[in-house]
């Protein structure tokens, strides 16, 4: 669930997330339920929140350490709802209390710096500190035998991603003509996608359907490129489903 104040302006720029990116491309998996990793074309910088169990945390650092790493979070995921937020506060507070040397972190201690973390939760900039190039679907239908050997089925899809040169410049040209695409000339189409990259319909049709970025890239240009025609056709068209399911 989104918090209603996503699209509010804030003090400090919003940050991508890994939790971020799986929101912007939810509805596109879930279309695609029948692919396991999604590649993003190329890696994207995110701030990642969580800290290894084997991390070192000395008692005499222990309480700044929890109290500025759950403000950080706060501030990363600041345009989501709160709840979605606390529990990613809780499950982070608790494993450093276990890990912090000197058990110098109390329950009382802990619900301070939460409280603390949510009030502050657009005071500081968070700095990227990792980047993620593919997304795991969550959605996606396993086959039978599939789910117990997930992770050999992922590091051959992502190995076959990268191993393919092809695949990484054809993403760059359709990405490029995509960005690059004048609203004045009208509504970007697959078609006039397909002009403009010299690549096939079939070559365009497999990499908006395979590649999130570009899927959902194409359909904002789309929006932005209708006519009024367009974009009163479409809003008559959706009413109409909308009709036709309430009766």
């Amino acid at each position: 669930m989104l918090n209603s104040n996503e699209n509010t302006e804030f003090e400090n720029s919003i940050i991508e997330t890994n939790y971020s990116l799986q929101i912007r491309y939810r509805n596109y998996m879930k279309k695609n339920r029948d692919i396991l990793v999604f590649d993003l074309g190329n890696k994207v910088s995110i701030y990642n929140h969580y800290i290894s169990e084997k991390t070192n945390i000395e008692h005499w650092m222990a309480k700044d350490f929890l109290n500025n790493h759950l403000t950080k979070i706060t501030n990363a995921y600041k345009q989501f709802d709160v709840r979605i937020i606390e529990g990613m506060l809780i499950e982070e507070a608790e494993k450093i209390q276990r890990i912090a040397k000197g058990s110098v972190i109390t329950n009382q201690y802990i619900k301070y710096c939460i409280d603390n973390a949510i009030i502050n939760n657009d005071t500081i900039k968070v700095e990227y500190n990792s980047s993620i190039r593919f997304l795991t679907n969550p959605f996606y239908n396993f086959k039978e035998g599939e789910y117990s050997n997930r992770k050999s089925i992922k590091s051959k899809m992502i190995n076959k991603y990268l191993g393919n040169k092809k695949t990484t410049d054809n993403h760059k040209v359709i990405y490029n003509c995509i960005s690059d695409h004048d609203c004045n000339e009208g509504q970007i189409t697959k078609k006039s996608l397909s002009n403009s990259s010299n690549l096939s319909l079939r070559t365009i049709n497999n990499y908006l359907k395979n590649y999130p970025v570009l899927n959902v890239l194409f359909d904002e240009v789309r929006e932005l490129s209708a006519t009024d025609k367009q974009l009163a056709r479409k809003k008559y068209n959706k009413a109409s489903k909308l009709l036709k399911r309430a009766s």
